[in-house]
Parts: C-alpha cells; sequence; structure tokens
C-alpha cells in the first residue's frame, strides 16, 4: 500500500472515531484534568498531581477551622468529636486570600511508586511503570522511603513547581487523619449541612467511589481516576483502596493510649453501607514480625510545610497571639481543654444548637409534622434554659469555694505561726536539764502534728484555686469582691488580707495554669 493512501485510510478512521487520536488518549497520572491541578514532575516524564484544600478562614496567621469528626454510627471508634486544621500556604482561591494544603488527586498509583522506588526482582518493569492500578502490599516504612526520595528528587530537579510559605518550600508527607477527614468531606467547598452527612455525594456514591457489590467494584482493585471527584476534585477518596495517615491510632482522636497508624477510607471489599468519610481503623506496623502490608491499603501525600519558616514569621506569630486568643480562638479546643466547665460546656451547648438549627431548616419544607416542628422549638428553648442554669450554679460554686480559699489562707498562716512558735522553743530547750523528757516528747509531736496539717492544708489550698480555675475568671473575680466586702463588715481584717493573698494567687495560677507552692508558701507566712 503506498504512503498517501495509507495516510488517507488513517485519517478516515480517526474521523469515524475507528481509531483513538494519539492527542486524546489517557493521561495515566491526571486521568480527568481539571481547572486548579498543581502537577509536579517525577522521573522519567511521570508526574503527581494534586488538589488544593482551603481552610476557608482567612489568611491570618492563626486563621484555623473548627469541626466535627466521626460518626454516631462508627460506634465508639468514631465517636463524634470537635478538632480544628489549619492550612500550610497561603493563596488565593476564588479571588480571596486563605490558607490551603495540597492533597494528591488521586491515589498513588504502581506508575508513580516505580518511577521513583526500584521494581522488584522478576516483576515485569514496562507494565508496572504504565499501570493505573493504586499501589498497595507496600509498608508505612516503604511509603515513607518514597516520600523522603521524591522529596529529595523535587528538591534537586524541580523546587521552583512547589508551594512555598515564606522561605520554606514545601514538602511532601502522609495526610493527618483530620486533614484527610476534612477532605473527604468536602473541605470548605459544602455547605455545614453536606458537610455533616456521611457522604458528600447524595444518593450518587456509585458514580463517585469504587466498593463492594456487582454493580460497582465486583471485588476487585481499579484503575485510579475512573469514576467522578468529591467536591474539591479528589478521586476515590472513599473507596477502591483504603489510605495510610500519618496519625497514630487514639481512640478518642487526640487523647488516650497511642496505638499503631490509622488508615481511613474504604476499599473495594467494603460493603456499600459502610462507605462513610469517618471510616477509620488501625492497623500494626508490623505483622508476624515483619512490616505490615495489606493488598487493600496505599496511600496518597499532601503537600505542607514547616511552620516557623523564620524570624519575621515567629514576630507575626507572636504580635498575633493576644488577639487570637482573647478572640475567636479561646473557643477552640486547644483554649476550651483549660477554660472553665461553663465555658466548655456552653461551647458545646453552642455547638449543639448550630446543629438544631440546621436540622430545622431540613424540616421547614412541606409535609413535615407541625408536631415535630413544636418540640424542635422546645428542644432549643431548653437549651437556652440550660444555659441559664450553668450560669447560676457558676456564680453560686463560685462563692462557696472563694470562701474556701480564703479561710484555707488564713488557716495556713496561722499554722505556719504556731509551727515557727513551736520550733523556736524546741531549738531554745533543746540540751537543757530545766525541760522535762515527756514534756520535750509532747513539743515534738506538737511540731510534727502542726507540720502535717500545714502540709495538708496548703494542699488543699492549693486545689482550690485549682477549683476555682475551673470557673468562669470574671465570676470568680467578682465572688472575691463580694466575699472581701462580707469580711469588711465583720471588721476581719486579717481574714480580708487572706482573701486578698488569695485571690492575687488564684489569678496568678489562671493566667499560667501552674501552681507555686513554695512562694505562695512564703507569702502566706508573712500575711
Amino acid at each position: 500500500m503506498n504512503k498517501p493512501l495509507l495516510t488517507l485510510l488513517l485519517a478516515g478512521a480517526l474521523l469515524l472515531g475507528g481509531l483513538a487520536s494519539p492527542a486524546a488518549a489517557t493521561d495515566i497520572f491526571n486521568p480527568q484534568p481539571a481547572a486548579g491541578d498543581l502537577v509536579l514532575p517525577m522521573p522519567g516524564g511521570a508526574k503527581m498531581v494534586f488538589r488544593p484544600v482551603a481552610i476557608g478562614e482567612g489568611d491570618k496567621p492563626f486563621a484555623l477551622r473548627k469541626f466535627q469528626v466521626g460518626d454516631p454510627g462508627g460506634g465508639f471508634k468514631e465517636n463524634p468529636t470537635t478538632v480544628v486544621i489549619g492550612g500550610a500556604f497561603r493563596v488565593k482561591i476564588q479571588g480571596r486570600p486563605d490558607w490551603v494544603y495540597y492533597m494528591a488527586k488521586y491515589e498513588v498509583s504502581q506508575a508513580q511508586y516505580y518511577a521513583i522506588m526500584p521494581v522488584p526482582a522478576g516483576a515485569d518493569a514496562a507494565a508496572l511503570k504504565k499501570s493505573r492500578k493504586p499501589i498497595t502490599d507496600v509498608s508505612w516504612f516503604e511509603v515513607q522511603q518514597f516520600l523522603d526520595r521524591y522529596n529529595r528528587w523535587l528538591y534537586q530537579h524541580a523546587a521552583d513547581k512547589l508551594p512555598t510559605n515564606g522561605q520554606a518550600y514545601g514538602f511532601l508527607r502522609l495526610p493527618t487523619e483530620i486533614e484527610w477527614e476534612f477532605a473527604a468531606r468536602g473541605g470548605s467547598l459544602v455547605s455545614a449541612d453536606d458537610f455533616d452527612k456521611k457522604h458528600p455525594y447524595g444518593n450518587q456514591l456509585g458514580k463517585h467511589e469504587w466498593f463492594f457489590h456487582p454493580s460497582s467494584s465486583h471485588g476487585k482493585v481499579k484503575d485510579i481516576g475512573l469514576l467522578k471527584p468529591n467536591p474539591l476534585g479528589l478521586h476515590d477518596m472513599l473507596g477502591n483502596v483504603s489510605e495510610m495517615t500519618a496519625s497514630l491510632y487514639q481512640i478518642e482522636y487526640y487523647q488516650g493510649r497511642l496505638g499503631g497508624l490509622v488508615y481511613r477510607g474504604g476499599n473495594y471489599l467494603t460493603q456499600q453501607k459502610q462507605v462513610r468519610s469517618s471510616y477509620r481503623r488501625e492497623a500494626p506496623f508490623y505483622q508476624k514480625l515483619k512490616p505490615m502490608r495489606q493488598r487493600t491499603l496505599g496511600f496518597r501525600p499532601v503537600i505542607s510545610s514547616i511552620i516557623i519558616t523564620g524570624l519575621q514569621t515567629s514576630r507575626q506569630l507572636a504580635a498575633a497571639w493576644d488577639e487570637y486568643r482573647a478572640t475567636r480562638g479561646r473557643r477552640l479546643p486547644a483554649a476550651v481543654s483549660v477554660s472553665p466547665v461553663s465555658t466548655q460546656t456552653n461551647v458545646k451547648l453552642s455547638d449543639a444548637m448550630a446543629i438544631l438549627a440546621r436540622l430545622e431548616r431540613s424540616l421547614s419544607g412541606p409535609g413535615v409534622p407541625a408536631d415535630a416542628k413544636r418540640q424542635l422549638a422546645l428542644l432549643k428553648a431548653s437549651f437556652g434554659n440550660i444555659e441559664s442554669l450553668i450560669n447560676k450554679a457558676e456564680q453560686e460554686s463560685a462563692y462557696a469555694w472563694v470562701k474556701i480559699a480564703g479561710e484555707q489562707a488564713y488557716q495556713a498562716h496561722l499554722l505556719m505561726v504556731q509551727v515557727k512558735r513551736v520550733a523556736r522553743v524546741l531549738q531554745i530547750t533543746a540540751g537543757k536539764s530545766f525541760i522535762k523528757p515527756s514534756d520535750r516528747a509532747n513539743l515534738e509531736k506538737k511540731d510534727r502534728l502542726l507540720r502535717s496539717e500545714l502540709k495538708r492544708t496548703l494542699a488543699r489550698y492549693s486545689d482550690s484555686l485549682r477549683q476555682l480555675d475551673r470557673i468562669n475568671a470574671d465570676v470568680v473575680q467578682k465572688s472575691f469582691s463580694k466575699y472581701s466586702a462580707y469580711l469588711v463588715r465583720l471588721d476581719a481584717a486579717d481574714h480580708v488580707r487572706a482573701n486578698e493573698l488569695a485571690k492575687k494567687h488564684y489569678m496568678e495560677y489562671n493566667q499560667t495554669k501552674r501552681a507555686d507552692p513554695e512562694r505562695w508558701r512564703a507569702e502566706l507566712e508573712r500575711l
């Protein structure tokens, strides 16, 4: 066949759709390109694609987003818990500055993995380096080795392609499970109502995720990027293969015993009813005395950054700290964890009220029984009454504990005076013949009893200050003032001074969250 005729036949076949155009061939590393993709090169012409996950809280130094991980249907392993997430890089999202981290758009494929790591002996290297199947049967340690090698290759060959935070270049690592779940739920791109759902797909799960069903995976792992992405443009987040995270397993996410690694998401053997954004499980690092590997377990990295990139960043954070902790930061978990009980309770009530508000909106349409709406309104009113009762109980508790602390301060001072007197008598009479042995023994016993009682009183005093620290600071200070006024009316000057000193010690503890018993004792002795 002559060359012009062959060219004509090939052109006709392309027009009729009989042959795939080379330009239209699927990109094995990015089968579904989209605007906003961050593409990083890899050795041998391979590449890895990332999507930005925006926090949605602006670009202030302490911009953080509070949300709930977990799902009541997951039992104790997924008990709903309030957490906070931040970003790594300042960028503009839809024209607005925000903090983001970048998450791999797809699960790491065999082709990507073996662009970095050596191919096992006897394996078909050519086939592996073209495979869109997610890499599995690799250990956590091999994943760390892969990430380290890829980071170093990027720094040497493509550092200019990486996002930066100030002067610091980004680096690849496994996501924390908090980062993973935030992205799996749709991040800041979905409404609060959709974020709270088991997954962000409505009744279209099968169009987005692979799970164990004849209409889905058929019990076999699939190529990456065949289905539709989630709202952030991430593919196969909840299915196909489960994914390792950087987190150590704790039943309550960030408290309790530390266990093995946390992996997230279902896989091609997961039942449809189990597919959810909150799905989390623990895996051992070692199994049968060897590094653990599973055929259903893979990974996808994130790009993150160090936080304090230099002296300027440190100064910016320091300058923003007081305002942050005095405003929004005081209602976030880290601050709430050392806040008064009423603050913690009211934050929980506030969160519950927000959930009720979303429920109220969902029940506002036609067909919802009027009685259901009435019951919901009663529930909201009850929450308001609870907050009022908590505040009243807090005021009464504060006054009671202020009185206890003030009296303990005064009692500690009196005990120290007595201890000092007895110690002086023991010193003067030491070795003197005019004191009877029995009198000496009684003095020594009294000294031991007084010192023992003083030790207990000081310990109780510290405990009282800790108890006061669990109450709203404004309420406590008002209670100290109220009790001092009461003591003034009684003309109890010594008690007033003890109460004022107790207030001083309380305020110090309230600021530092640390006791200073030696100094407190010295100041109580000088009272």
